[in-house]
């Protein structure tokens, strides 16, 4: 039989009884039966045994040589395979041990080859070049290098020795001529010392007074002679402020022994700041105050000049507020532990009552939590209203100072205090009347659309701000600046307009409810105001006279919301029913009822048709003339504008009322 070249030998090669198969040898036959038989998992003692039993292509001397050992292989054991099986095994770990320490040996001779590279600049070492082991220590490029050493060089020794001596003769060579230079300038140095001294703190002195002045910090010339040391003044304080806190805005720029200037050190003390605070409940649900002045010691003049303007600042601004505070108590402003206290009535917007706490503090001191409020910006935003108020009222002092005086007279002008809380409080309450009016506002034009009946809203918040541009280009007022024309207009009242058309007049330029809302703190009007014009069809339904006015005034949203929830309502059953029905209706009272009649063979009957409109929902009730609302057999149905009632017109729902027996 022709031997195979795929053939296996299934038994170890014949050898001498007395020679032991060693580990090598072992080793080498696994490895011959990987690369004949591919990988030892596919290899079966079954499989094997089909093959020994085939005998066809195995050659000859492998079988003589397997008959030879027959008798050796059955005098062993079933243990003596198992030994070998776990030899193998152990070899292949080792192996693959002996594989890895290679990896690493290499890896780390990669690496640090790559390392020594990195010391030559003009070579660019890429990243891969470095296995991810090295680079999770983060070691610095050229931190390591290799040099060669020249066998033919000298000794360290005596390198070394020669190194000493030639840097002991340069230092006495140098120090024989530095002592002969300072020899010959030390009487020159003595002499220049008390001038140099002298200068530098003058110069000191004057750059930093002139970096004052390019800072644009007014600088005022000391009138007293007696004051050598401070022949200057700051003044940092608004020239338009009150009285007490005019005198305190100036302060004098003293010498320093070294030079450079030293503020007034009762300046540095107790820095102020306003601190705003908005409370719900027992809650702080937001807070402003400005940050924190820290150390002072170190800080240069100019920063020190603008803590000392902002802190006299924030103190006036308390001060007025507090003033104004006093007239205010009727609108629930009052003064606690010296903080003042704003309530802020709950609205349609909020569920509960708001209070702001307005207090000076310590600027060095705990100003509030580190942690963010969710009111926060509406504390930031009442700070610097407040104190862009005062600053508008500086200016307006200014430019009433810079006009006509009025005629003399003998009774003094009393001076009021500037207008800070009333704006705000103004501000605040038109908000909220508004944006209730407009949330109602925008239910009823929602209820009365998905009933089929278009109306139209025209809203502004104030109409003062849709004209604003306008106003501003045509003021005849050029000397006063954009920001105080705008400003103004928040001192002055409040007025906001919505126009809202009637169900019964679409097209009709004129058939429009008015509502305007006006907001007033102080005489001759307090708090929120609101006035209703109604329309010439309204006129004719309600037969008003000519002496009778036609504006209505309301002080709360509640009543001129339900009063518009009638006058709509009248609107839709005296008009609009009429109209549909101008022969079969008629109107028996001045509430929003219609009586419509059908004749049936020659019998007539009468339905009573109701419109109520009430709590963001349109309710259309019908019911036989001998019946009284409320009473059984009354038809009813209700649009709420999100999904009650969608689908069905009011004109639709009331014809099939009409015509039903």
């Amino acid at each position: 039989m022709a031997p195979n070249e795929s053939t296996v030998a299934l038994r170890p090669w014949p050898a001498p009884a007395k020679d032991e198969t060693s580990f090598e040898h072992v080793f080498d036959q696994v490895h011959r039966l990987a690369l004949q038989r591919g990988h030892l998992r596919s290899v079966t003692e079954k499989g094997l045994q089909e093959e020994i039993d085939a005998g066809q292509d195995i050659a000859g001397d492998i079988i003589e040589g397997v008959e030879k050992e027959d008798g050796a292989e059955d005098k062993k054991s079933a243990q003596t395979r198992e030994e070998r099986r776990v030899q193998v095994i152990e070899t292949r770990m080792e192996m693959h041990k002996k594989l890895e320490f290679a990896k690493f040996a290499a890896s780390n001779a990669l690496d640090l080859v790559s390392l020594v590279l990195t010391k030559d600049s003009t070579k660019k070492i890429p990243e891969n070049a470095f296995s991810p082991m090295f680079k999770q220590q983060k070691l610095p490029a050229a931190s390591f290098g290799i040099d060669r050493v020249n066998e033919g060089a000298k000794k360290p020794q005596d390198q070394q020795r020669e190194e000493q001596l030639a840097a002991m003769q340069s230092l006495a060579a140098k120090g024989s001529r530095m002592k002969t230079l300072d020899n010959s300038v030390d009487d020159l140095l003595r002499a220049a010392t008390n001038l140099e001294t002298e200068v530098r703190k003058e110069t000191k002195y004057w750059n930093e007074l002139l970096s004052i002045s390019q800072k644009g910090w007014s600088l005022q010339k000391q009138q007293r002679r007696d004051q050598r040391q401070a022949p200057f003044l700051v003044r940092f304080g608004e020239p338009e402020a009150s009285g007490q806190f005019r005198a305190r805005g100036a302060a004098p720029l003293r010498m320093a022994k070294e030079g450079g200037i030293v503020l007034d050190p009762a300046l540095r003390l107790n820095p102020k700041t306003m601190r705003i605070r908005i409370k719900e409940g027992n809650d702080i649900t937001g807070s402003s105050s400005l940050p924190a002045q820290g150390d002072t010691s170190n800080i240069g003049i100019e920063k020190a000049i603008q803590f000392a303007r902002d802190s006299l600042f924030e103190e006036e601004l308390y001060h007025e507020l507090a003033i104004e505070s006093r007239q205010l108590v009727s609108y629930g402003v009052e003064v606690k532990n010296s903080v003042i206290n704003i309530l802020i009535p709950a609205s349609s917007s909020t569920a509960s009552d708001r209070t702001i706490l307005i207090d000076c503090v310590e600027r060095d001191g705990e100003l509030g939590t580190s942690e963010a409020l969710p009111q926060d910006g509406l504390a930031r935003n009442v700070a610097e209203a407040l104190r862009l108020l005062l600053a508008h009222d500086h200016r307006m002092r200014l430019y009433r100072r810079s006009r006509l005086p009025p005629p003399l007279s003998q009774q003094k002008r009393a001076t009021p205090s500037p207008p800070l809380l009333r704006p705000l409080l103004s501000f605040i309450y038109h908000i909220q009347a508004v944006d209730s009016l407009r949330n109602y506002l925008d239910n009823l034009v929602n209820v009365l659309a998905s009933a089929g009946l278009q109306v139209s809203l025209d809203f502004s918040r104030e109409t003062s701000w849709a004209t604003l541009t306008s106003h501003l280009q045509s003021s005849k007022s050029a000397d006063l600046f954009a920001i105080d024309q705008l400003l103004e207009t928040f001192i002055h009242p409040s007025d906001g307009l919505a126009t809202l058309s009637l169900p019964s007049s679409v097209g009709s330029a004129t058939e429009k409810l008015t509502i305007a809302t006006k907001t007033t703190i102080g005489p001759p009007t307090y708090g929120v105001g609101f006035k209703v014009t109604l329309p010439p069809s309204l006129i004719t339904v309600l037969d008003l006279s000519e002496d009778q006015p036609r504006d209505f005034r309301f002080s709360t949203v509640e009543a001129v919301t339900s009063y518009l929830d009638w006058v709509v309502a009248l609107d839709i059953t005296h008009t609009l029913l009429v109209k549909e029905y101008p022969k079969l209706a008629s109107i028996q009272s001045n509430e929003p009822r219609v009586t419509i009649a059908r004749w049936e063979k020659r019998k007539r009957f009468d339905k009573e048709i109701s419109v109520e409109l009430s709590g963001g929902t349109l309710k259309l009730e019908a019911f036989e003339a001998h019946f009284t609302k409320g009473t059984p057999g009354v038809e009813e149905f209700t649009w709420d504008g999100r999904g009650l009632g969608k689908g069905v017109s009011f004109k639709e729902k009331v014809h099939g009322f009409v015509t039903e027996a």
